[in-house]
């Protein structure tokens, strides 16, 4: 009886409900349309597996990487050190007894698919728990269907490592909540090994404990152990990239110059134009869209300049119930994006839950979280299906 209440428990309803419909869509999107390959050096990771090939896209063969010097299907001239090396590395351990029965390659991608699933499950209870606490049970169920239907959500059961770094900020500022601050201090810490934006974590950890103790910073004193762990993120990160790449500044060199991305206004205002010059649909007439599923980036830049504003608000409409650190770590996670460009900006905002549990505060019923989630559900399901098939979704 424990079990069956288990599993009916919000997180794990949500998490179980999108997640075979996501595998299912995918599976069936790659029987039965044609892939479309953009760049010479894209290819399949697991040929022939549907179930689960369409999540091994994009960035997942730079994970791979990571951990494996010989690893194939990677443009020769872009550099590695634009990722963050935790996901791989726990990919990597969780993909150790998997070689009983599988090729290396084939090993690191199923353990990556693993970690990925576990995580995001683990993000959904700790949000949850968190909702919970800050503003009541109805609004937490309500988040966590909000967070598994949103429209890129999909990432989350890729192998990619936005699932694991959902997990270290939601149990991060969860442990701060309840007093734990060295706990949330190695979750923030974490995150920020895991993803550039996990810097952000950290100084809205430190606003949450400063706010915490109303302000007094005299009163930090008492917060030394989880200062000492914080002070580990940048060490770790700059020691790895240092000993790896010669220099702790790769990461900046490696997007700049390898990736060919530029930082600041430049960057916003190229992609704003490029995701903003042309229609909605590449094809004719709707038979040919449907048989080719050709949208355009149109399409994700109308979503992504809606997310911004929209995430901000949202955090700040819920404020004074969120606390400092929520707020914090929002402005400066989408802050931290636009100095990126507006590229992603889908991905980096799916983990911002914050604006979820002040979504879910204003929808405020059932019926209308139906409504939104059904509004949502057709994105996920094509955005899913243009992913799997290597279309652009980034």
């Amino acid at each position: 009886m424990r079990w069956a209440e288990r599993f009916a428990s919000p997180p794990v309803a949500a998490f179980a409900t999108t997640r075979v419909v996501l595998f299912i869509v995918s599976y069936l999107c790659l029987r039965w349309f044609p892939t479309h390959t953009l760049l010479f050096w894209q290819a399949d990771a697991l040929p022939g597996n549907n179930w689960l090939n369409g999540w091994l896209r994009w960035d997942a063969m730079w994970y791979e990487s990571i951990v494996d010097a010989g690893a194939r299907l990677l443009p020769p001239e872009h550099s590695n050190a634009n990722f963050f090396p935790l996901y791989a590395w726990i990919s990597w351990l969780c993909a150790r007894p998997l070689r009983l029965f599988l090729e290396p390659t084939t090993a690191f991608y199923v353990g990556a698919l693993i970690v990925s699933h576990v995580s995001f499950l683990a993000a959904l209870i700790g949000v949850h728990r968190l909702a919970s606490a800050l503003v009541g049970p109805a609004p937490a169920e309500r988040t966590v269907w909000l967070v598994a239907c949103f429209p890129f959500s999909f990432f989350f059961s890729a192998a990619y490592s936005d699932a694991l770094y959902f997990c270290f900020a939601a149990w991060c500022f969860r442990f701060a909540r309840t007093g734990r601050s060295a706990l949330a201090a190695a979750c923030a810490t974490a995150a920020a090994v895991t993803r550039p934006p996990g810097f952000a974590l950290v100084l809205a950890l430190i606003a949450e404990r400063v706010s915490a103790h109303h302000w007094r910073f005299r009163s930090l004193r008492r917060e030394m152990v989880a200062g000492g762990i914080l002070a580990l993120a940048p060490l770790i990160v700059g020691g790895y990239l240092w000993i790896r790449y010669g220099s702790p500044a790769a990461f900046v060199q490696a997007r700049q110059m390898g990736w060919h991305r530029a930082s600041g206004l430049t960057g916003l205002m190229t992609d704003f134009r490029e995701f903003t010059a042309g229609g909605l649909f590449e094809c004719g007439n709707v038979t040919d869209c449907l048989r080719g599923w050709d949208l355009t980036r149109t399409l994700l830049g109308y979503w992504y300049i809606t997310l911004i504003p929209a995430t901000v608000l949202l955090t700040c409409f819920a404020g004074r119930r969120l606390g400092a650190g929520q707020v914090v770590w929002v402005v400066a996670s989408v802050i931290m994006g636009l100095a990126n460009g507006l590229d992603g900006t889908g991905r980096f905002v799916a983990v911002l839950f914050p604006a979820f549990i002040a979504a879910g505060i204003a929808i405020g019923s059932r019926p209308a979280l139906a409504t939104v989630c059904g509004f949502f559900t057709p994105f996920l399901l094509l955005f899913t299906c243009q992913f799997a098939r290597w279309r652009p979704v980034l």
